[in-house]
């Protein structure tokens, strides 16, 4: 049998000078079995072994190992659970010289064991249990006391000789942790970071360190006992000690009774600890301690004695080592940053891991540094604990700290005792104990008391917490509970054969899926805007229903709301023959032609650019991967492979994509600037100067790199390939190959299937369609055009622009619509129709809207790429003896029904052409209300920039907590002082719409002065 593969760290020549290791933790723990060696090292479940008995045991295990074929400088897998043995254990492969990799066998799965060896590298394990694992030989540590004979003088000047060769970069330990990724990584911890820790407590500094390896040293270095325990027996192990070493997990699953009056020392770690258990343990005879320490720094860096009612700060630091707080980009200290730690503490890295390595430790300024992933804030109190990077989220639009912010406000409702919250598929989760605690008036509670975003979306009540081997709140079991919950219910719901009732299974299994909410919880009065509902939203659940055979139009959505509503409603389409079959040669859709004709008469019209930035110091991404993943992208997608001809008004698909690609290297972020604007601005020329006929310009890429630091993505397209909605879609893609997942990718669906089945719709409801646009445009004749101050000097710009953010709370746009049972798109919509009655001196308003375009009913709506994103015709009428409650709902019901015909929406123009002359009114504002498209910008910094299509444009989007209105507009026709005041007013409008009450009537609202 060929003994342990040995590690990356065995001795070379340069490393043979590397220093001596001068004193380990094995040397103090055998100062200790000489000074005293009756003294009662470790207990377990009434067992006790001495320190002498330790240090006889431990020489066993190592010469043991020796036989074997382990030699100095080798990872040795040791597979155990709780018990003496395990101490044994440890002492003994370091006697040998050699680093264990702790495996627990109680808590870990088969397939964490295999990876866990595989990683090692080494088929020969050693275990305290009996256990056989295939394709390993296991060492047993019962076998080591039955079969070594009697230890000679010889063979332990062998292991004094193997310690004093021993150097300080040499591994004691490499730890497998899951940390927040879910994939084990080996923390490999050399002996000087160990014995620096272990030597602090003897100061003073560091009594307790948190982490298996940190409570066994710093135990029996100091001559302490070793108490240890199961989870059965853990009250009364813990009842009979000094000093307490857990999480605060661990702690709060304890009682504070008098069984604990022989306790004087408390040390936390691992977690965040809450004032609450800090209170609930201190006594004039107890001292409640806060450790802080990752694994890759030795566990614990630095400790502080915590005061009921005083602030929770990291504490003192142990000798030499430092804690900076540093920037996103990890060069400069800020007073709130993440948390990176320097000194004799850090880990060599991760076992097999050098990227991983590389990105976590540093060098700055010449010293290394390790990254935590923690934020914190210092002020004069000291450094104060914020979050995990990771337990910062996003959620409905608003970055919220799970720990800080969430659970507190959780464990604020008087019964709870224990909280625990997260994301699941972009739901707020919480959890909480005991399993007694009324839901419903802990969701009363926390809708009074906490902004919107801070309420969960999915409240549990259990018993208590499952924990991981670590103490840790066991955060994927509960995430497990809840979708096992919800499957359950969902397999376990009846199904009937009345098509009524099974109409409403299948719309509650979709309102169960879109709000992630059990179906048993929801009744069939359940309300679609109550829950959240949005355009969004009702694009899913009209999906949803397609699949199961089921039709009903969007407007028809928000208008019946409730679920049985929605069900009785739904028509089927079993028997329904399905148009589409893919064609090289299909007829352009209305809009698709409208956007070419509209091109043709002013080339520059209907193109969009996007420049998307990213970071990529920390980030493989570069010019090469990102045309490689656009090459895959088109490819996949039939659209960008598609030629149009307005002659016959056709669009034929063809072999290959055809794109402009070209990149650029430059030394900062100047120059990358720079040379995307230049290239930006030839293209735009181009295009301006294009003769009729013209061609649609295809595709341009054009690349700015900065390597190792920056890369600039910009992107030129006209909108017959794109919509706003479809590049949601590609920038998911995009993120999926870039990060190696392109295999995860689902087939594409091919833009002219829905096209054909446009068309098709066209013809089918021919009739209906003339019929609903000749009724919505007869108040046409009433519409009057914005009156504004001309400039008095022509300005040069072809746009003007005009900007503001908007005082008004995202939560409070949020609860307002709510309130009235509208969208909070029609909030804006309708201040703006009311700002156009002001200007226009009509009560008869009409506006541009855009919307997704994604309400047709077709089963590849929701994934297909290409254009269907919508100009919709608003047209509304307002009346100033109706409250803003009747003003909205009138508004939304407008613009539901408009919304269902918005794909045919050149007939409307056709329509107005034919009754009211070529020269009639025309729309001069658009508004866009970018709240519900489902784009990612987690990882890039987005620019977009688009020709308006009308005189004056309104872009509303949220920022942070509130909101922005940029404008722009026709330089030469409007004033600046004149849109300065249309803007305000608008910002007035919609303001005292979200304030006033719901009785207020609209010709009661004020406004601010026009310039």
């Amino acid at each position: 049998m060929v003994g342990a593969v040995t590690t990356d760290l065995r001795r070379t020549d340069n490393e043979n000078r590397e220093p001596l290791l001068k004193t380990s933790v094995l040397d103090l723990f055998d100062q200790h079995a000489k000074l005293s060696p009756t003294s009662i090292a470790a207990e377990f479940q009434g067992h006790t072994v001495t320190y002498d008995q330790l240090y006889n045991a431990s020489i066993r295990v190592a010469l043991e190992l020796r036989k074997r074929g382990f030699r100095p400088r080798d990872r040795i897998p040791l597979i155990t659970k709780m018990s003496l043995e395990m101490v044994a254990s440890v002492l003994g492969i370091l006697r040998l010289g050699a680093s264990y990799c702790p495996i627990d066998f109680n808590a870990w799965s088969l397939e964490r064991v295999v990876a866990t060896l595989e990683a090692v590298g080494s088929r020969l394990v050693l275990s305290t249990v009996e256990t056989t694992i295939s394709g390993y030989e296991l060492v047993r540590m019962p076998e080591l006391s039955r079969h070594v004979d009697s230890i000679t003088d010889e063979e332990i000047e062998g292991l004094k000789v193997i310690r004093h060769d021993m150097r300080q970069s040499d591994l004691i330990y490499i730890i497998f942790t899951s940390g927040t990724t879910g994939k084990p990584k080996g923390v490999m911890v050399p002996h000087s970071s160990a014995v620096h820790l272990v030597q602090q407590s003897f100061s003073g500094a560091m009594r307790g360190s948190p982490g298996c390896a940190g409570v066994i040293f710093s135990t029996i270095c100091h001559g302490g006992t070793l108490a240890m325990a199961q989870p059965s027996d853990v009250i009364n192990t813990a009842s009979s000690c000094s000093t307490l070493i857990l999480t605060p997990s661990m702690l709060a699953s304890l009682e504070a009774t008098p069984e604990f009056d022989r306790v004087h020392s408390i040390y936390m770690g691992g977690e965040a600890p809450n004032e609450a258990l800090v209170r609930l343990w201190t006594s004039p005879t107890r001292k409640v301690y806060n450790c802080y320490g990752p694994t890759e720094c030795t566990t614990a860096v630095s400790t502080v004695e915590m005061i009921p009612g005083g602030p929770i700060v990291l504490g003192r630091l142990i000798s030499e080592v430092e804690i900076v707080l540093l920037d996103e980009d990890l060069e400069h200290e800020v007073q709130q940053g993440e948390i990176c730690i320097r000194g004799p503490c850090l880990a060599v890295g991760y076992l097999n891991m050098e990227d991983l390595t590389q990105k976590k430790f540093f060098f700055r300024d010449g010293i290394r540094h390790y990254r935590t992933g923690d934020l914190a804030r210092r002020d004069e109190d000291g450094l104060h604990f914020v979050a995990r990077v990771d337990r910062i989220v996003k959620n409905r639009g608003f970055l919220i700290n799970l720990e800080a912010e969430v659970e507190p406000a959780l464990r604020s409702f008087s019964g709870v005792q224990k909280a625990a919250a997260f994301l699941l598929q972009k739901q707020l989760v919480a959890f909480v104990t005991p399993s007694e605690v009324s839901v419903e008036m802990l969701r009363e509670h926390l809708s009074q008391k906490f902004d919107v975003f801070i309420v969960p979306d999915l409240i549990f009540a259990i018993n208590d917490f499952t924990l991981t081997p670590n103490g840790k709140v066991d955060t994927r079991a509960l995430q497990a509970m809840v979708k096992d919950q919800v499957d359950d219910r969902l397999r376990s719901y009846p199904r009937t054969q009345n098509d009524v009732s099974a109409a409403l299974d299948v719309v509650l299994q979709a309102f169960a899926v879109i709000f992630d909410r059990p179906v048993s919880q929801i009744p069939s009065t359940a309300s679609f805007r109550s829950l959240g509902g949005h355009s969004l939203t009702a694009v899913k659940l009209q999906s949803h229903l397609r699949r199961e055979n089921l039709s009903l139009a969007l407007s028809k959505i928000f208008e019946l709301d409730t679920a049985a509503a929605i069900a009785r409603a739904a028509v089927s389409t079993n028997g329904i023959a399905s148009a589409d079959v893919s064609s090289s040669a299909t007829p352009l859709t209305p809009h698709q032609f409208q956007l070419l004709e509209e091109t043709n008469a002013d080339p520059s019209s209907n193109y969009v650019f996007y420049c998307l930035t990213r970071n990529t110091a920390h980030s493989p991404i570069n010019a090469e991967n990102l045309r490689k993943a656009w090459e895959i992208i088109f490819t996949r997608h039939a659209i960008y492979r598609t030629k149009f001809d307005m002659d016959t008004r056709v669009q034929t698909i063809h072999d290959a994509a055809d794109i402009n690609w070209r990149e650029f290297i430059t030394l900062d972020y100047e120059n990358m600037e720079a040379v995307s604007r230049r290239e930006r601005e030839v293209l735009w020329t181009t295009l301006r100067s294009q003769r009729c006929p013209i061609s649609i310009l295809k595709p341009h890429f054009w690349i700015v790199e900065v390597p190792g630091e920056a890369v600039q993505m910009n992107w030129l397209v006209h909108h017959s390939y794109t919509d706003a909605w479809s590049f949601g879609i590609l920038l998911k893609e995009l993120e999926l190959i870039i990060n190696g997942n392109a295999v995860t990718l689902p087939p594409a669906s091919s833009y002219d299937m829905v096209a054909q089945h446009l068309n098709g719709e066209a013809k089918r409801q021919a009739t209906t369609i003339t019929d609903f646009w000749s009724t919505y445009a007869e108040p046409w004749a009433q519409l009057r055009p914005i009156q504004l101050l001309e400039p008095e000097e022509p300005s040069d710009l072809p746009w003007n622009r005009w900007e503001s953010d908007i005082p008004l709370k995202v939560d409070n746009l949020i609860m307002s619509a709510r309130q009235h049972a509208v969208s909070p798109a029609t909030v804006v919509y309708t201040a703006w129709a009311l700002v156009l009655a002001d200007y226009t001196q009509s009560n008869t308003v009409g506006m541009k809207i855009s919307v997704s375009g994604r309400n047709i009913d077709h089963p590849a709506v929701e994934s297909v790429v290409g254009s269907l994103n919508g100009r919709c015709p608003l047209l509304f009428q307002t009346r100033k003896d109706s409250t803003i409650g009747e003003t909205l709902r009138s508004l939304q019901s407008t613009l539901l029904r408009v919304n269902d015909y918005q794909w045919t929406y050149p007939q409307l123009r056709s329509h107005v052409g034919r009754a009211f002359g070529n020269q009639a009114y025309w729309f001069d504002s658009q508004v866009l209300v970018l709240l519900d498209m489902p784009v990612d910008t987690r990882n890039w910094r987005i620019f977009e920039e688009q020709k308006p299509t009308a005189p004056i444009e309104l872009n509303f989007i949220q920022k942070e907590d509130i909101f922005n209105m940029r404008m722009r507009y026709d330089g030469t026709h409007y004033a600046q002082s004149s849109i300065d005041g249309m803007g305000k007013r608008f910002i007035d409008k919609l303001i005292q719409l979200v304030g006033s009450p719901l009785d207020r009537r609209i010709g009661d609202l004020g406004h601010i002065t026009q310039n």
